[in-house]
């Protein structure tokens, strides 16, 4: 009998459940019938041009793509002084000049020495003809808030070309 009870009941709740409603009646209407007068439009696969071959003739000439033609070589510059030079390199020709700092100037008997600080923080005195940069920089006037300097630097094409830079004092 309590068995029997038991069956009774989980039929029972399992009727009752099956009566029940979850509430998305109108959501399921609307997604099935929201787009159904829609067809979807799809355009057209782009015309494709038919490829046309190329035959290289040029198997003679000289390859574009050679270590020799990635190089060039270096043209010398008879006014271009010092660009393969043996003397010894001074010290604040191992820095770049965009790293060099002018923290000032000294005087003495009409002579200039400027004061740069080098990236590690040591400070050099230099004077007109030292060298400074890493291309090979001459130092050509010094005030009292620049220093004018020559570097001699080579082009893309190989060719060396003297250009004016200037580091002026940190304020």
């Amino acid at each position: 009998m309590v068995h029997l009870i038991k069956v009774l009941l989980f039929l029972l709740v399992v009727s009752l459940a099956a009566c029940g409603s979850d509430g998305l009646d109108d959501l399921r209407e609307f997604t099935k019938n929201a787009h159904a007068d829609r067809k979807p439009t799809v355009d057209p696969i782009p015309f494709m041009k038919r490829y046309q071959t190329f035959a290289y003739s040029a198997e003679s000439l000289t390859d574009p793509f050679a270590v020799l033609n990635l190089r060039p070589k270096p043209t010398p510059c008879p006014t271009c002084k010092n660009q393969k030079d043996n003397r010894r390199k001074e010290p604040l020709e191992q820095y770049p000049l965009d790293a060099l700092k002018m923290v000032g100037t000294l005087t003495r008997k009409n002579r200039y020495w400027v004061i740069i600080q080098a990236p590690d923080g040591s400070v050099h005195r230099a004077a007109v003809g030292n060298y400074m940069g890493d291309n090979n920089g001459v130092i050509t006037k010094i005030s009292d808030e620049k220093v004018f300097l020559v570097e001699l630097v080579q082009t893309s094409l190989g060719s060396w070309v003297e250009r004016d830079a200037s580091v002026s004092i940190i304020e």
